[in-house]
């Protein structure tokens, strides 16, 4: 299906993998479990994660990658903007992720603060856009597209690191007493 939604969204102009995220967002591993097939959900998952982490995910990077060519100047005139975009972006996104598990999810604080940080790698489609934008339609100026390309890669950088700092927050909360303040609501 992604690979089918992926091709009509070609057809159309758009890039392939926004076609293959749009099927991604209505696929559900509900959709490959069956009675008789117990192993099916593995054996897809399986296929496709080797095939997206082997062969398609990093070609579209190397060659995503062919195409950038840092000028240094232009790298540190941006980075006013960069710091600013980062901070913004990182404080928007774990905020509405973070309050979203709370009170649609009913996780507790220290849970949806988790939620919030694994939230915020979520570049890789911002790599398409931007591609789309700078390098096949010329929409960004280059400072924007630095701008753009930093800021993706720290949020991106920015998930493991918040993560492993909140780690002990969010043990500490989970073994703490029932009158916590991080309990369920």
């Amino acid at each position: 299906m992604a690979l089918l939604v992926g091709l009509l969204a070609h057809e159309f102009g758009f890039h392939p993998a926004i076609g293959a995220y749009m099927a991604g967002l209505i696929l559900k591993d509900e959709y490959f479990r069956r009675e008789d097939e117990k192993g099916s959900y593995a054996d897809t998952k399986r296929i496709i994660d080797n095939v997206a982490f082997t062969w398609i995910g990093p070609v579209f990077f190397v060659e995503l990658g062919t195409k950038l060519l840092f000028d240094w100047q232009i790298l540190v005139s941006v980075i006013p903007h960069i710091a600013v975009m980062v901070i913004s972006i990182f404080t928007a996104q774990v905020l509405s992720a973070a309050l979203a598990a709370r009170f649609t999810g009913g996780m507790d604080w220290p849970g949806s603060i988790l939620i919030g940080f694994g939230m915020l790698g979520r570049a890789e489609l911002a790599f398409v856009v931007i591609d789309i934008a700078y390098v096949q339609n010329s929409i960004l100026t280059t400072q924007a597209f630095y701008t753009l390309m930093v800021t993706a890669f720290f949020l991106n950088i920015l998930v493991p690191v918040t993560i492993t700092l909140w780690k002990p927050y969010y043990s500490a909360a989970a073994s703490s007493d029932p009158a916590s303040p991080f309990e369920k609501p």
